[in-house]
């Protein structure tokens, strides 16, 4: 009896100062769980742009054909549910998944409040569904994406409020050691591949003109020095393959210093090329790094905090707590200035300078050997795991540390309660991370693991897009640039006219050839750089396309320019490859961004006749229009109230330009945000004269 309340005392006297610590405001995870949702906020209405044209009943790659003929893991989706609805599986169904993702993302980018758990697996989950149907245009950016949403599940808090998750530190530092591999593996490749234009340093040169979907920032850029190009080189190799080691450093300035390294890295990636929502997710990842005292995470959170109060009562822990840190991390000043040495010293001594005889520019050749380079890497890639295991013990003895003790049986019921739920999110944690280790060893055969138990494993979970390999873009430069373009006309031996293109460079017209998307991310264009550089026969995709076009479908011309295809449907349609190319400055200004020079046919003339494109068809088992409505499509669609409506909200959104449409919803999220600002204000003024 005197045990229980000398126990039950002790608690009490330690409860305060664990409170005070639980009640402090986690505004790292909250800033990271607001920045993902603007991120999925552009995936959903990026999707929802061109979802008729790619995957309605009248595109390109109709849902269709997956959900009623595919295998047993595309089948997985959400569209399954649409009949019960009263929706088929046309455009109408996956424009509600959509209008959903989309609204969840938006509410929780404007309120704390709904950045909770059920969110997070709402929107994960409708992803999830729509990645499914993707098919051909599925992207890296996608997996990026659903890999890194799973994982804010585990971070997400179940109820409305500020106090830390047990698994806070766990899911972050599994958020951390996601884009560690993402950057480690997109450099690693590019010398392992021995790419003569990754070892010469004009690869990225090279790379401004041939990106998937280049802007006039690149062309500018393209038109800088060899000598500026060379060191872009070393500083994109630095980039990748140094400072994310710095991502784990102890000291919060180290840490600060990697941020800002790659927020000028992806802000020029933005600036360069239509990649979408690819980089500001990264950079929402960097948002890792960042401790709840960091400057810039307490700017945001008291613009967005919704208690005045409780901000208040942060600031001054803030304050108490940076004073402590600072003297702590006193040395992380010297620490960023000994490694930025470290690291111009080491490339100086990789990259050895010279001065070119030719045109007297500065030139920089690599010191080490394709095998030094890869000894180096294999350390390098079976030690980072190692690093990460450690780190991931470390924060589990900590959460097991951190376990309060009981009193009663209702205490240790409701503790037991909770630790199960613990034991699964810590099972599921280390799951993800054991076997995210099996793509990070692929980065090289000689690191890959061969275990069938561990490949198997990650096989099961890669199905679900919740650990994914990254890395395998850029690893050869393409010598040149090749572009398909679309051609029609009503007689072989006539004059062909070219349908055109809303991102994709086709003509040499300044005004049309390198547009902006934003964060919009054209699929559809980008889809033409994948099958310009490779084999005709690989890109089953522009079959149906190009019965599309034979037939004149609305949903599918909206993915082009609407001003350059035709008033009626054409009776030939061919695809022809191009060789483009930059243009230098004195040629610009008399012309555009672009030489082009017609090379060979892509495809053969194609008409709504030729026997050899209905082969094909039939074996994708692809329906023609005048089969699709010989055979009476729109089956289950009965409700006819919920197609209207959206029918309705799809009519007055596609009037809209995808990027256009991106920049009205974060202007309005953003007035929303202010708006609550000044209310909150307003309310504190006129609270005390109450």
């Amino acid at each position: 009896m005197e045990q229980a309340k000398a126990r039950s005392d002790k608690n009490h006297e330690q409860r305060p100062q664990h409170e005070e610590e639980i009640g402090d405001v986690p505004r790292v995870r909250n800033l990271l769980l607001r920045s993902m949702c603007a991120v999925y906020l552009m995936a959903f209405v990026s999707f929802y742009c061109q979802a008729e044209g790619l995957y309605g009943d009248g595109g390109i790659l109709p849902a269709s054909r997956i959900l009623a003929n595919g295998t047993l893991k595309e089948r997985l989706s959400l569209l399954q549910l649409a009949p019960f609805v009263g929706l088929g599986h046309g455009h109408e169904a996956i424009d509600l998944l959509c209008l959903v993702g989309a609204t969840v993302a938006f509410l929780g980018l404007i309120s704390r409040a709904h950045c909770r758990l059920v969110s997070f697996i709402v929107m994960w989950s409708v992803y999830f569904s729509l990645v499914q149907i993707a098919q051909s245009f599925r992207q890296q950016a996608d997996h990026l994406l659903l890999e890194a949403g799973f994982l804010c599940i585990l971070l997400a808090p179940t109820r409305l409020t500020d106090r830390r998750h047990p698994m806070e530190a766990i899911a972050l530092l599994l958020l951390k050691w996601l884009v560690f591999r993402f950057m480690f593996a997109s450099g690693s490749v590019k010398l392992a591949s021995g790419c003569p234009l990754w070892w010469s340093l004009d690869g990225l040169k090279r790379h401004y003109e041939t990106m998937p979907l280049p802007t006039s920032y690149s062309w500018y850029t393209y038109q800088l020095p060899d000598a500026f190009h060379r060191l872009s080189t070393i500083y994109v190799y630095l980039s990748e393959l140094v400072v994310p080691w710095l991502f784990f450093a102890p000291s919060r300035t180290v840490r600060r210093f990697a941020v800002w390294w790659h927020v000028f890295l992806h802000l020029n990636i933005i600036g360069c090329g239509n990649y979408g929502f690819l980089s500001p997710l990264v950079l929402t990842l960097l948002v890792t790094l960042l401790d709840d005292e960091d400057e810039l995470v307490v700017w945001v959170q008291d613009r967005l905090a919704v208690d005045d109060t409780r901000r208040r009562a942060g600031r001054g822990r803030t304050a108490a707590r940076n004073s402590a840190d600072d003297s702590a991390d006193r040395y992380g000043g010297r620490l960023v200035k000994a490694i930025s040495l470290l690291m111009v010293v080491g490339s100086w001594l990789c990259f050895s300078a010279g001065v070119s005889k030719d045109d007297g520019q500065l030139t920089f050749q690599p010191t080490f050997t394709q095998d030094q380079y890869l000894n180096v890497m294999q350390t390098m890639v079976r030690a980072a795991p190692l690093l990460v295991f450690v780190l991931l013990v470390k924060q589990f003895l900590k959460l097991l540390s951190s376990q309060d003790s009981v009193g009663s049986l209702a205490e240790g019921m409701r503790q037991f309660s909770k630790n199960l739920g613990l034991l699964i999110s810590t099972i599921v944690a280390f799951t993800v991370f054991f076997m995210s280790i099996v793509p990070h060893s692929r980065l090289l055969p000689s690191t890959a693991v061969t275990s069938p138990v561990m490949t198997r494993a990650y096989g099961g979970l890669h199905s679900l897009y919740v650990v994914n390999q990254y890395g395998r873009h850029l690893t050869k430069m393409r010598s040149m640039r090749r572009e398909i373009i679309l051609e029609y006309g009503d007689d072989l031996n006539g004059t062909w006219h070219e349908y055109g293109f809303q991102y994709k460079p086709w003509t040499v017209e300044r005004g049309a050839s390198l547009s902006y998307g934003w964060l919009h991310f054209p699929r559809f264009d980008f889809k033409f750089y994948d099958a310009a550089g490779s084999k005709s026969d690989a890109q089953k995709w522009i079959y149906p396309l190009v019965q599309r076009l034979l037939d004149h479908q609305q949903p599918v011309l909206d993915l082009l320019d609407s001003r350059n295809v035709p008033a009626e449907a054409p009776r030939y349609v061919r695809t022809s490859l191009y060789r483009f190319a930059y243009t230098s400055f004195a040629d610009a200004a008399a012309g555009g961004f672009w030489t082009r020079e017609r090379l060979t046919d892509y495809f053969n003339v194609f008409s709504r006749e030729d026997a050899h494109l209905r082969d094909k068809l039939r074996q994708m088992n692809f329906r023609t229009a005048a089969e699709q409505s010989s055979s009476g499509g729109g089956g289950g669609s009965w409700n006819w109230l919920l197609r209207w409506l959206l029918d309705a909200v799809r009519r007055f959104v596609g009037a809209i330009e995808g990027s256009y449409l991106l920049i009205g919803l974060f202007v309005a999220a953003g007035m929303v945000l202010y708006t609550q600002q000044q209310q909150q204000q307003q309310q504190q003024r006129v609270g005390p004269s109450t």
